[in-house]
């Protein structure tokens, strides 16, 4: 994508993007004679350098689409994460900096009538749960742009990386560490059960995992109320009877999505858990096919074999979450807590979250490439579960980078702020 080149068409872009408050840009722009500089680049960086405008804010204006920076209230700062429906990007109330996360429906589904439907339902489901580890929704609004009309959601900014984001930052997860994810997500699915919702698309980058050791259980893109629910009308009418994620979801659910209950969650909860433990999928075939096959039939590579330090009484539990029939799982989320509590352990989590972003921008476009030659699955975003791994070796190349990217004086140096 070209970008602009002259430093006055840079300085007219950021006007009109909004981004900056329009009394402390005239000072800059008279402070650093910006519009004289001698590239549209070297007069970003002069911002980026103060802390004015952020790296993309830069980008998004340097190619002309500085105009998507704004929504309604919101400044965009920096995309933090993404799906198969929408973008989420961490944000600033323009009034007073107060920072949420907004997430907006993908440019090319906003003309579906579904997925916009979908998306909103997404959103109202959010809105009533109210709990320590349910990533909280705080509104939905309309929006009406040049791709037409949708929403945006307004969520509580988390900081945190996914269970399958921390495993590749540091594996092995401690036995403890692993037990006290799995009980703070049990937490809030109880809650989400309780209030009538079952998540049905639990998994690893579903869990996010803050520095303090805290989790929060997010994207309840397919919690359905009941069977008389708007959403179950439009899946049906649109032969979507199947949804999930296949290394992950329960045997039920795979024959029916929308006859389910919380022993579906606690199942995928079991996968997740075993992943976690682990750093494999219990059915690590290509095929989708397959992988749904021996959820259905097959047990899972006995745990033991993989790893030699967890406890028989947690490998027990672990077994019971995944049993292949729903009454021989354990009854409820709360009796997983209880379970597992005596040998959790909460941990502090260190990570750059700045590369974490890094790895999923450039992940979310190789997804991109990839839902445009390879179309929709009958079964949700389950063809995505092989290119999510990739986030596994984007973080591990950035931190290989970091031991090389240093000057002759030792110190660190920046990359190109395009």
């Amino acid at each position: 994508m070209s970008h602009l080149e002259l430093a006055e068409d840079f300085v007219a872009g950021l006007v009109d993007s909004g981004v900056v408050d329009s009394d402390e840009l005239a000072y800059l722009i008279w402070e650093h004679d910006l519009r004289e500089m001698d590239s549209a680049i070297n007069a970003a960086k002069v911002l980026l350098k103060k802390r004015v405008i952020t790296r993309y804010q830069a980008r998004q204006i340097l190619r002309g689409r500085g105009s998507s920076l704004v929504v309604d209230r919101y400044r965009l700062l920096c995309p933090v994460g993404s799906g198969g429906m929408g973008e989420v990007f961490a944000a600033a109330e323009t009034d007073s900096s107060w920072q949420v996360a907004i997430k907006l429906l993908n440019e090319d589904r906003r003309k579906d009538q579904g997925m916009r439907s979908r998306f909103q339902m997404e959103a109202e489901a959010g809105m009533r749960l109210k709990h320590p580890n349910i990533l909280r929704t705080i509104e939905i609004n309309p929006l009406k742009d040049e791709h037409g009309n949708g929403f945006y959601v307004v969520m509580e900014l988390v900081k945190g990386v996914s269970v399958r984001e921390l495993l590749a930052l540091h594996r092995p997860i401690s036995v403890g560490q692993v037990c006290d994810i799995i009980i703070q997500a049990a937490s809030g699915l109880h809650a989400a059960h309780g209030a009538g919702l079952v998540h049905r698309d639990v998994k690893p980058e579903n869990l996010l995992v803050r520095t303090d050791g805290s989790v929060k259980v997010c994207d309840f893109g397919l919690a359905l109320l009941d069977e008389n629910d708007e959403e179950f009308s439009m899946a049906m009418i649109m032969g979507q009877n199947r949804l999930g994620t296949a290394d992950y979801v329960a045997p039920e659910q795979i024959i029916d999505s929308y006859n389910v209950d919380r022993h579906a969650d606690i199942y995928s909860l079991g996968c997740t858990m075993y992943f976690a433990f682990t750093g494999q999928v219990p059915f690590p075939d290509e095929s989708i096919s397959k992988k749904l096959r021996s959820h259905c039939k097959i047990k899972p590579t006995p745990i033991r074999e993989l790893r030699d330090d967890i406890p028989e009484r947690v490998i027990a539990v672990l077994n019971k979450m995944m049993s292949k029939h729903p009454k021989g799982r354990i009854s409820d989320c709360e009796r997983v807590v209880e379970l597992l509590e005596p040998f959790a352990e909460r941990s502090e989590v260190k990570f750059n979250f700045d590369k974490i972003v890094e790895a999923r921008e450039k992940l979310a476009k190789r997804l991109a490439l990839k839902r445009a030659s390879a179309g929709r699955s009958s079964l949700g975003n389950s063809q995505l579960s092989g290119p999510q791994a990739e986030v596994d070796t984007l973080i591990r190349d950035d931190r290989a980078r970091e031991d090389t990217r240093v000057d002759h004086r030792g110190r660190r140096r920046d990359d190109p702020p395009m």
